[in-house]
């Protein structure tokens, strides 16, 4: 780490423990706090044709917006005829995708994240609305929070089977390790009642786990085109990365290679697990991704948990099976009690200093 990043690091760490007395949290952690209210921005999909859309095209549309029992997907529609009294206004974005047919659609994150980047730009057919609505890895990520997992650490693959290897292990032993040490505050009365949260105390228990998607899966590439928009450098870079995913589909900063490391890891846990200080979704650290679903239905479920270990089920690329790194009794108590130290400090001041601390780790490590 280099000395003026070491220092930023330092003053931002200051800052955030100098206001952290200011705060009041609300007992209910983070990650449920999440799933029960925090709604998803809406993607923004602009469809352009010229005249009268054809039945199939209308189809796919209605698709994009559809409700079915509750399940439906947080995107927005408009339609945009080039025909039409409004295609001078939109001439010269219509050029500037560059297409050569009609219908076309763009979409985009929602336009109050600030974020300018298509998401996609291409012509409107089945196979894509099919992508964009859905895949096997998101459909994975609410099952995992329907049977009662906290959050879901994805981690896209660089295509380096040593590197991303590395990073799986790395990842999923600190997963497992903070599943046994990391405890959710006790909900108060006050909470209950006031309808911040719907389950009980008995009901509300911490479960991380970790999946893998390639960046070469083409059932996953709108997905993961979706995380590497998360910040705006990240599609440039071929580093394994790492995507805390909780709640209603929000994605929190990315972990990117030599970042993917215990203090991060546990940085990011710690604040999922903490009290959610700020009930307001976009003062916290985060952006959401696109899915079809039921977040209500989803959230009233008891979460029957088994006993599967916290990796993902999918192999790594290589035949040898990774090395478990054994701790000694003596290691674990020490790293038990750091844990424990810093999530207390944690449930006693708030979680705000901890998510300017983690955003600053984020940055040295990206950085360094």
């Amino acid at each position: 780490m280099r000395p003026a990043r070491y220092s930023v690091f330092l003053i931002i760490l200051f800052a955030a423990f100098s206001f952290a007395d200011s705060v009041r949290a609300c007992s209910v952690p983070v990650f449920r706090y999440a799933l029960e209210h925090w709604t998803p921005d809406a993607y923004e999909a602009l469809v352009f044709h010229r005249g009268e859309l054809d039945a199939d095209s209308q189809a796919l549309i209605k698709r994009l917006t559809r409700e079915e029992s509750g399940t439906r997907a947080n995107v927005s529609v408009m339609t945009i005829d080039l025909a039409g009294d409004q295609a001078a206004k939109w001439q010269p974005v219509w050029k500037s995708f560059k297409a050569d047919k009609l219908p076309w659609i763009a979409v985009r994150p929602a336009p109050r994240t600030g974020i300018t980047t298509l998401l996609t730009s291409e012509a409107l057919t089945e196979g894509l609305v099919d992508h964009l609505l859905d895949s096997p890895a998101r459909r994975d990520y609410r099952a995992r929070l329907a049977a009662g997992d906290s959050a879901v650490w994805i981690l896209v693959e660089s295509g380096n089977a040593e590197a991303d290897n590395a990073a799986a292990t790395a990842l999923d032993q600190r997963i497992n390790y903070l599943n046994s040490v990391l405890k959710v505050p006790e909900l108060s009365d006050e909470d209950v009642a006031n309808g911040l949260v719907s389950i009980s105390s008995d009901d509300l228990k911490l479960q991380f786990s970790t999946l893998r998607v390639s960046r070469a899966d083409a059932a996953e590439r709108l997905f993961v085109k979706m995380l590497l928009g998360v910040e705006s450098d990240l599609g440039e870079l071929n580093d394994p990365m790492v995507f805390p995913v909780f709640g209603q589909g929000r994605a929190l900063y990315a972990l990117v290679g030599a970042g993917i490391n215990d203090e991060t890891i546990d940085m990011a846990g710690i604040f999922l697990s903490g009290k959610c200080s700020c009930e307001v979704k976009e003062e916290n650290p985060g952006l959401d991704l696109l899915m079809t679903a039921n977040w209500k239905q989803i959230s009233k479920l008891p979460g029957k948990r088994d006993q599967r270990p916290a990796q993902s089920d999918s192999k790594p690329q290589n035949s040898g099976a990774p090395e478990m790194v054994k701790i000694s009794a003596v290691e674990s108590e020490e790293l038990e009690d750091e844990v424990g130290e810093v999530q207390g400090t944690g449930r006693r001041f708030g979680i705000v200093p901890f998510i300017l601390l983690f955003a600053s780790l984020v940055f040295v490590f990206r950085k360094a």
